[in-house]
């Protein structure tokens, strides 16, 4: 039994290492972009994997001084980078992208291949209101030898729903389709606003609707 067992274990990671190797190509940089929306801010998760054939190029870019340790301030400049590669868009509109923080591993993880460069963004945009809203994403960094992923992630507000997701076949460009509810308050406030706005026109409204439900 327990040498069964050992054989199913050596079986499970052999298969486990064969879909990671097929998932991440050793000669690929692995980007991987998540989104999500709410009302009034767009959030940017990136995380980069360079594979163990270009991670070597990669660490040349990010640590400058050529130690073999990337610093805080190499790790922000690369991320910074990484940032002015990335277009970003909603209903039309082009969104600046802030650098919120950036996580970077060891170059002994990276030129293993196990490391990745993790960076957090986000854009402010107008709070959005109620209906359907289109968000654009493009990433132009580093496209030789790219390997590119595009997620929508889960809203955190109910009121917010991901409708679809399209992408282009390499995944560099996807665009997400939102769509917003109304919040109660937000209806009654435009009911009250047509009404104030309208007065004259709301009663004409009303006493023909009385007239024809009266004369049923």
């Amino acid at each position: 039994m327990t040498a069964l067992r050992g054989i199913a274990t050596t079986a499970a990671v052999v298969t486990l290492l064969s879909v990671d190797g097929q998932a991440h190509n050793l000669d690929e940089y692995l980007q991987a972009a998540r989104l999500s929306l709410v009302r009034d801010r767009i959030a940017l998760e990136l995380d980069l994997t360079p594979g163990v054939a270009v991670a070597p190029g990669i660490i040349a870019i990010i640590d400058r001084d050529a130690d073999a340790a990337i610093s805080s301030e190499e790790a922000r400049a690369y991320a910074q980078t990484v940032m002015s590669d990335v277009r970003l868009s909603l209903d039309g509109h082009a969104i600046g992208v802030r650098l919120d923080r950036v996580e970077v591993p060891s170059t002994a993880d990276l030129r293993a291949g196990l490391g990745t460069i993790a960076i957090r963004a986000s854009g402010s945009v107008e709070r959005l209101g109620g209906g359907r809203h289109s968000l654009q994403f493009k990433n132009d960094h580093r496209p030789d030898g790219a390997a590119y992923l595009i997620n929508a992630l889960a809203p955190d507000d109910p009121a917010i729903r991901v409708v679809s997701q399209t992408r282009d076949p390499i995944q560099r460009e996807g665009r997400i389709e939102y769509d917003i509810r109304w919040s109660s308050a937000t209806r009654w406030f435009w009911l009250f606003a047509v009404v104030a706005c309208f007065p004259r026109q709301v009663a004409t409204l009303f006493r023909t609707l009385s007239a024809r439900l009266g004369s049923r």
